[in-house]
């Protein structure tokens, strides 16, 4: 009984890193998104607002920054715009954002499930009845890979809790 309760916490500890990894995920995709769309907006803004600046007829700004002349500068803004807008579209991070957050709540549930029977006095049979419910509930994800960084940080998050056993601690070559 006690190494079951043992897996489960075990189980409980690479959800929990699971879920902060996916949120982790989620804000990342997010900021892309909104970095890009801003930068767009900034940049069409800064066209839209270019027809009515006044040309200026310096020498040495002409033969130096010929780049901010319109006929340079103006179709050079328009193609940074399209790249973002493209990015946008093809890369979908608002979407990647969104898979990442509900993947984040699923394994917030699954791990509120194992917190409900760690707590629950129960008998072995109840118990056995409860992990296989966790395990298919788990393997029926539809789960994506995080970057290794952000699952790092939320494997580092999690180890700061300190409630949690050596991982495989419950398998008895493992100690």
């Amino acid at each position: 009984m006690e190494k079951k309760k043992t897996m489960l916490l075990d189980w409980m500890r690479k959800v929990h890193q699971l879920e902060y990894a996916h949120c982790y995920q989620s804000e990342y995709y997010r900021k892309i998104e909104k970095r890009i769309g801003i930068s767009a907006f900034v940049l069409s803004t800064m066209v839209a607002f270019s027809y009515k600046f006044p040309e200026i007829k310096n020498e040495w700004f002409n033969t130096y920054l010929f780049f901010l002349d319109k006929d340079y500068f103006l179709p050079f803004l328009l193609f940074i715009v399209a790249l973002f807008t493209g990015l946008q579209t093809f890369l979908k991070p608002n979407e990647k954002s969104d898979i990442h957050r509900k993947l984040g709540l699923e394994y917030e549930k699954i791990r509120h499930t194992i917190e409900i029977t760690l707590t629950k006095e129960e008998s072995e049979l109840n118990i056995d009845r409860d992990i296989l419910k966790i395990k298919k509930s788990w393997d029926s994800m539809n789960t994506i890979y995080v970057m290794e960084r952000y699952f790092v940080e939320a494997k580092n998050k999690v180890k700061k809790f300190e409630k949690y056993p050596k991982e495989l601690s419950f398998l008895e070559d493992v100690k």
